[in-house]
């Protein structure tokens, strides 16, 4: 990290599949029973995202229409949803098909109100994080469109070549320009989201994991479940 920039060496496939009506614990027994030999690596922990893109939706229609080359804007915190958010960072998701990479970008802490939020307050932490020149430029014709949290697990092959990751008790909250309260979250918890992460140079030896899961492969990112939740709702 070089004042508090991150950037991946290597492209790295990801791969989702949904667990539908089936546990955590459930969950991670599969995984655990592969023959990859993976093995608890982190505490679990809850994982909360703020989405951006731009007026006219540029990211999500993207990523909607699997274009081959397409990003993701997002700000990424640990812990409790609501409060004072500490250690967030900036991260951009950039896709070529069907790997990708990540830069990532240290933040300062801001409390995010649960019940008054404003594209305003993103403003100010932009402006005040230390980014540089054309990452604050690009930022400033993003705005707040979606805001997701789910708990994670983390595992890694015996091999270290591999990770999963597992999440569930997803929450998405629709985002906008002026005043948000988060009231009415959307909710999927009955869905559990498994992950398989790795370097492209182990592509070849990839079917060993998959053929062993019980999971249906889904390409759609948790982005734009919730992003097509909410543009799917009838106003009231």
């Amino acid at each position: 990290m070089v004042n508090g920039y991150t950037e991946l060496n290597t492209y790295r496939f990801e791969r989702k599949f949904i667990a539908p009506n089936m546990s955590r614990l459930a969950t991670e027994l599969v995984i655990k029973q592969n023959q990859a030999f993976f093995s608890s690596v982190y505490q679990p922990r809850r994982v909360n995202n703020i989405y951006f893109d731009t007026p006219g939706l540029d990211c999500f229609f993207d990523n909607l229409f699997g274009h081959g080359t397409r990003w993701k804007c997002r700000l990424r915190w640990y812990g409790d949803v609501f409060g004072t958010i500490e250690s967030p960072i900036l991260e951009f998701k950039i896709k070529k098909g069907l790997v990708g990479t990540k830069r990532s970008y240290k933040m300062p802490a801001f409390h995010f109100d649960k019940n008054n939020f404003t594209v305003q307050d993103i403003d100010y932490l932009f402006s005040n994080g230390n980014l540089p020149d054309d990452v604050r430029e690009r930022v400033a014709k993003l705005q707040p469109v979606l805001l997701n949290s789910y708990e994670r697990s983390y595992f890694e092959s015996r091999n270290k070549k591999y990770r999963v990751t597992i999440d569930d008790k997803l929450e998405f909250y629709n985002l906008r320009r002026g005043w948000n309260h988060f009231g009415r979250p959307f909710t999927e918890d009955f869905k559990t989201v498994v992950e398989l992460k790795y370097d492209e140079e182990w592509n070849s030896e990839v079917d060993m994991i998959t053929t062993q899961f019980p999971f249906r492969l889904d390409k759609n990112s948790k982005f734009l479940a919730g992003m097509i939740h909410f543009r799917s709702e009838v106003p009231e």
